[in-house]
């Protein structure tokens, strides 16, 4: 591959090449440019073998036109027997050759264009996620990016069969095609001329319906590509959409994408009908002119030997059937173009910012001062709403500056563009005095270090995680024992090392996708740990400690104060009481400036600033001063972790994605469960079934037909030319027949597999959604190795019941009519050659199909798994680049495709073998059928009519049989698809099947009361580490609870057991004294709504997204989609956007900020009208304004407001249940549990706890501000 320096080289002059016109022919053409030297090779050597091995056909056409003038001869008496049978042996070797030459040709070919198409692919992909992680951060946040797992799973599959034995069948058609006509030419030039009439009309109607086909297929995948992305957006959320029950409603959204596919795909009915058509009429035409005027020309004398005629006519006609095995080969090839221009467009897509280039300078050292001077700006996806209005700022270097202030208001843009993920759209930002551009980016974000407001760890240890700090820096490649040094250094000056010491495998303990088995806080010391462990000059901290406990943040502000000390540092912060000591304050709002200072000069102005830390007072320093003086070693706890995440409880725990198999189903059972679940596609069954019959039926016509041509030349004179014009008028009688059933098959075929994807498609998406959350834990479930099962499954399936199906019905009943056409009409040589030539044809053929199964099963799963690295990474992007990561994903991806084509390559040798031996097997059938036939001839057994019909028969069945198991693959993994799609099925709970739950009798009104009894819980993988123990607990009917605790004491584990996304171990929950278990699950969630740590949203408008929460969904009125933002502050933000409720959130909801996404997801809860409210720090991202308010608004809504829709109904006096690390948000609270270690350490209200100057009071002092103040 080329190396970035010269990327311009291999993507274009340098322009966006998304503005100019794609050819997917180009991008086809130009995937082979991604082959090396080797591949060359392989590459030349497979070309070869495919043009001899092309050839062979036509040179067997020679020998049997030989055959036929021996036999007629011997038939008008110009041969005796002993010459006859002399004859007949010679020409038989001459089909043993023939046999050998095939065998080894194929094996040779079909082994290396694999092998190849493995290797191409391999670097295909890798150069994909590269261009894709070199664009800026904008690209991602726009729909143009599509499905990045997509494009490397299943349109990278999808080049990697157009590029190997698709593309070798292709050759291997296109040389016969051409050695046909070579052949038919130097034995008769004039007959060929005639017969050539209509080849033209198969090369024009062909050449259009593929250019159709195409373009058609190239809008198929961008609809496809959106598909992907929202389902990645869906999977990486899987408890909110649990939690919501939002089941129906993301599958509604999911499906109309895929009716859109469908509607496109639809348009290729009468494409297909035209084209499958069309080839077959023109080549049964071909069959009734070649010997209407062949028997004219060899009675003329034009022709000496009948088998002159036959060797040209089969030559032609080898040569057009030729045509018609491209056809199916053209719509893979034409997919992989269309794929290949998907992926090309990625690829060439030049990047305003790219984090590849080594273009910039890279000073030794760093001052670190930073300053904007009258920067304007306005994200690109949404540029009619100005971000940054004119903001001047300086950051000076080695001081701690802090920026505070309404979310929206622009503090994390200022992050974003020190980062360089945007630029400016006016203005300028410097460096130590250079503007920030002419710096290089690796160098940069190494220097500059970032910890974001939502940490987001990579699915591996907690080591490796740590460790990816050091990409990029002159220390990522130290050796291995001083690489651990520094990580545990790192960890413990962020306040981890406790904590990881006590998991199961320590620095080495798998923390899962996204660190999904790890608590918030947890997470955000790694995060913390991830960032210093490089020593950058500039620390960036995006509300760094908003997810750590009270006493954990103040060990780790402390650290972070430490690391300070001789270095830039940028903090935004909600929580005020971690920037007080900060050397300047800027307090923002609208995109600039209000006031700054030090926390004393601004609370002395009793300003913004002021106000903002008397709404943080925690009102607990009555004792006085004294009260600090408290704080001795003696009462400083150290919250002790008790992994109360599913932390390494999953490790290892499940190698796939794949439930539980409940045996695997062969094809025809899996056939005749689709047929039985698809009862309205049952009339276009039927016509797909009748065309194929159609169309199978005709060869053994053809074989009588033929027959009786060929005994058409043991006549003489008129009578000749009678029956061959007779015959020869049946022959287009037949390419009617065929010219009607080949328009049926394509049109309803098309119909079939369209209707067939967008079902299963939609099926595996809703299965997938309905899982339990212990399915998400296993290994083999990261989004992108979801995506990519949801992408490939049903994709298979379609190939198979699409036009598969019915060509292999044709074959079947091709097989079956001909074999008993053979047996009616001669007996003996039928059997011969039913039982000598198609035993070792099938056996072989089976052999392929299952080792070809057994591949395609670990080839997906590995490549589901690879994918899974390239989604984390995009989806996760901001993290990558701002840790520089790219390189290192790089590197990590194609070490894992690395694996993967080294296994496949293993494979094929052995399954190649037998696939080599279904296409050239039948060469030895017509070497018995000539032999043994001859015999019977030559001592009158048969008549040469008798012997034609059979031996045509069994030969057109044993060349239907081979051209079956080039389907092999698509009947492999067809069972493979049907199977896994019928086990995820099978492995849904009962009550996750029903789209709206069971309707409550009578709604009870007002909250709900809870009772805890001595609940036990460890994770379902890992039985042996509790992670609660023994928690009792009584929550009254409309009480405000909080659970307050260290990071990672069980605190986030008691909400998802409230919610139930696990059932407790021992012990219950007593929900309005009912057993929670013995609830329908969607009835229990009814009642209930959720606002998590970290907040998601789709890629659906403002409204949609606030919908998400309403069961009724489509029938709430915009009035109530308002009211439930009001009271969740988000109303007056939403008015000031040019579309209000309209507006898109994007990916992830990356077009708000993390308030404003916080603020929308509390809106989606209110507008439940929930009974039970559950806050797992519902606040931690909104400013102090902001959380104000909104605490206000909960507040009101718990202690009795009326419910959204204007009822008394649920939203009176609601249960909230709420976990919170900033304590001023709980002080006034019912009643606190202070959680530690898994247990419930102590409980009261506020001043209760105060009093008690326990593990509560030392929280409370670590927070105070009121002190100061």
């Amino acid at each position: 591959m080329t190396s970035v320096g010269n990327a311009t080289a291999q993507h274009g002059d340098g322009k966006n090449q998304q503005d100019e016109p794609s050819s997917p022919f180009k991008s086809y053409c130009r995937v082979f440019g991604y082959t090396d030297r080797a591949g060359w090779w392989m590459n030349a050597v497979a070309v070869i073998c495919m043009i001899v091995s092309g050839t062979l056909l036509p040179l067997m056409d020679i020998v049997f036109g030989k055959f036929v003038t021996v036999f007629q001869q011997f038939a008008v008496g110009k041969a005796s027997g002993d010459d006859f049978r002399s004859g007949i042996n010679q020409y038989t070797l001459f089909f043993v050759y023939l046999f050998l030459g095939k065998f080894v040709l194929v094996y040779i070919w079909t082994t290396l264009i694999s092998i190849s198409g493995i290797r191409i692919t391999k670097a295909l992909r890798a150069d994909l996620l590269k261009q894709a992680l070199r664009q800026e951060i904008a690209f991602f946040d726009l729909s143009e990016a599509g499905s990045i797992s997509g494009h490397v799973t299943a349109n990278a599959n999808l080049v990697n069969q157009g590029i190997s034995e698709k593309l070798g069948l292709t050759i291997q058609a296109l040389t016969t095609f051409v050695a046909g006509f070579v052949v038919a030419f130097a034995i008769q030039w004039k007959l060929t001329l005639i017969i050539m009439a209509t080849v033209p009309a198969i090369i024009i109607v062909t050449s259009i319906c593929v250019v159709i086909d195409t373009k058609n297929e190239n809008q198929l995948m961008e609809i496809q590509s959106r598909a992907n992305r929202l389902a990645e957006d869906v999977f990486s959320s899987i408890r909110t959409v649990h939690a919501f029950w939002a089941f129906p409603k993301l599958s509604g959204k999911y499906e109309a994408v895929l009716d859109e596919a469908r509607t496109v795909g639809m348009k290729k009915s009468p494409n297909y009908a035209v084209m499958f058509s069309v080839e077959f009429f023109c080549i049964y035409c071909a069959y009734a002119l070649a010997f209407w005027q062949g028997i004219r020309m060899f009675q003329r004398g034009e022709i000496s030997e009948p088998g002159t005629v036959v060797t040209v006519v089969f030559a032609v006609l080898l040569a057009a059937q030729s045509l018609t095995q491209i056809a199916p080969q053209t719509i893979v090839i034409s997919k992989a173009a269309a794929a290949a221009d998907q992926i090309f467009r990625v690829i060439d897509r030049e990047s305003r910012i790219d984090s590849l280039g080594e273009d910039g300078i890279k000073p030794e050292k760093l001052q670190g001062t930073i300053e904007f001077g009258n920067v304007q700006f306005a994200y690109p996806s949404r540029q009619d709403t100005q971000v940054l209005n004119g903001l001047d700022l300086v950051i000076p270097e080695n001081k701690t500056t802090a920026i505070v202030g309404a979310s929206g208001s622009g503090k994390s843009t200022v992050v974003g563009l020190i980062e360089r993920w945007f630029l400016p759209l006016r203005g300028e930002i410097r460096l130590d005095g250079r503007p920030i551009e002419d710096y290089n980016l690796q160098w940069l974000r190494t220097n500059i270090r970032l910890v974001q407001q939502e940490p987001i760890l990579f699915n591996g240890t907690v080591f490796e995680n740590v460790s990816y700090g050091l990409a990029g820096t002159p220390m990522a490649d130290v050796s291995a024992e001083l690489k651990k040094r520094l990580v545990k250094e790192a960890c413990i000056s962020a306040f981890a090392d406790e904590f990881v010491e006590t998991l199961p495998n320590g620095y080495d303990t798998e923390i899962g996708e996204r660190g999904a088995m790890i608590s918030g806080g947890q997470k955000q010391r790694l995060a913390i740990a991830r960032s210093i462990i490089s020593n950058p000059r500039v620390l960036l901290l995006d509300e760094a400690t908003s997810a750590l406990d009270p006493n954990a943040e103040k060990i780790v502000q402390e650290a972070l104060n430490n690391v300070a000390v001789g270095r830039t540092m940028v903090v935004i912060a909600h929580r005020l009481s971690t920037i007080r000591d900060a050397d300047n304050i800027v307090v923002m709002s609208s995109g600039h400036i209000v006031e700054q200072g030090t926390h004393d000069q601004l609370v002395a102005r009793e300003g913004v600033y002021f106000r903002l830390v008397q709404a943080q007072n925690l009102g607990h320093s009555r004792d006085g001063e004294d009260s600090g003086d408290e704080l001795d070693g003696k009462n400083d706890i150290r919250p002790e972790e008790a992994h109360s995440g599913p932390v390494g409880t999953h490790v290892k725990a499940c190698r796939s994605a794949l439930p539980a198999k409940t045996g695997e189903k062969n094809l025809l059972t899996c056939l005749g469960i689709i047929l039985k679940e698809q009862k309205y596609l049952l009339v276009t069954f039927v016509m797909v079934a009748v065309s194929s019959i159609a169309g199978g039926a005709s060869y053994p016509v053809l074989a009588i037909l033929m027959s009786r041509v060929f005994d058409s030349f043991t006549l003489t004179g008129d009578a000749m030319v009678q029956q061959g014009d007779f015959y020869s008028l049946m022959f287009f009688v037949l390419a009617l027949g065929n010219l009607f059933a080949y328009a049926g098959l394509g049109w309803f075929s098309n119909i079939l597999a369209q209707f067939t994807i967008k079902h299963y498609r939609h099926e595996v998406f809703n299965n997938i959604l309905r899982q339990n959350m212990s399915f998400f834990d296993k290994e083999g479930s990261t989004t992108g190795a979801l995506v990519s099962r949801l992408d490939k499954e049903p994709a298979s399936l379609q190939e198979l019941l699409s036009f598969n199906i019915a060509l292999i019905l044709i074959i079947v009943i091709n097989l079956l009519s001909s074999c008993t056409l053979a047996l009616v009409y001669g007996w003996k040589l039928g059997l011969v050659l039913i039982l000598g030539a198609l035993p070792p044809l099938v056996f072989s053929g089976y052999l392929r199909i299952r080792l070809e199964l057994k591949l395609d099963s670990d080839t997906s799963a590995r490549f589901a798994n690879s994918s899974g690295l390239a989604s984390e990474a995009v989806m996760a992007i901001r993290t990558v680049s701002s840790l520089a990561l790219e390189r290192e994903v790089i590197r990590r991806y194609e070490k894992g495709l690395g694996s993967i084509a080294k296994t496949s390559v293993k494979s094929l040798g052995w399954t190649m073998f037998w696939y080599s031996l279904t296409q050239s097997i039948s060469f030895l059938c017509m070497a018995i059928g000539f032999w043994y036939g001859g015999r019977l001839v030559s001592f009158g057994e048969y008549s040469m009519g008798q012997f034609y019909i059979v031996f045509v028969a069994v030969i057109f069945s044993g060349e239907a049989a081979a051209v079956f198991f080039t389907y092999s693959s698509s009947i492999s993994k067809a069972q493979h698809a049907a199977n896994w799609i019928f086990n995820l099925r099978s492995s849904i709970e009962p009550d996750n099947k029903d789209d709206y739950p069971p309707v409550d009798e009578k709604i009870p009104e007002g909250g709900v009361s809870l009772e805890c009894r001595d609940l036990q819980f460890s994770y379902p993988q890992r039985p042996d580490t509790r992670v609660l123990k023994g928690i009792s607990a009584t929550i009254k009917p409309g009480q405000f609870v909080a659970f307050v605790g260290a990071s990672g004491c069980g605190k986030t584990t008691m909400i998802s057991l409230l919610e139930r996304f696990y059932d407790p171990t021992s012990g219950t929950i007593i929900f309005d004294g009912v057993d929670f278990t013995q609830m329908h699950l969607g009835r229990y969630r009814r009642h209930i709504a959720l606002v998590q740590q970290e907040p998601v949203l789709y890629q659906m408008s403002i409204r949609d997204n606030v919908l998400l929460g309403a069961e009724e969904g489509e029938g709430v009125s915009d009035e109530i989609v308002l009211e439930a933002c009001r009271q969740a502050n988000i109303d007056t933000f939403i008015a000031s956007l040019p579309e209000g409720l309209s507006t898109l959130c994007g990916t992830q909801g990356l077009q708000l900020s993390g308030g404003q996404r916080q603020r929308v997801a509390i809106a989606r809860a209110l507008i439940r009208n929930p009974r039970l409210l559950l806050l797992d720090e519902a606040t931690s991202s909104l400013d102090t304004e902001s959380e104000r308010v909104v605490q206000a608004a909960l507040e009101t809504a718990a202690k009795g407001a009326p419910s959204i829709d204007g009822g008394e109904g649920r939203g009176h006096h609601r249960t909230t249940v709420a976990v919170a690390h900033r304590l001023s948000t709980i002080k006034g609270a019912d009643r606190i549990f202070a959680f530690n270690q898994g247990r419930i350490a102590e409980m009261g209200t506020h001043e209760e706890l105060l009093d008690k100057k326990g593990i509560y009071f030392e929280m409370c002092l670590g927070q105070g501000l009121d002190r100061v103040v």
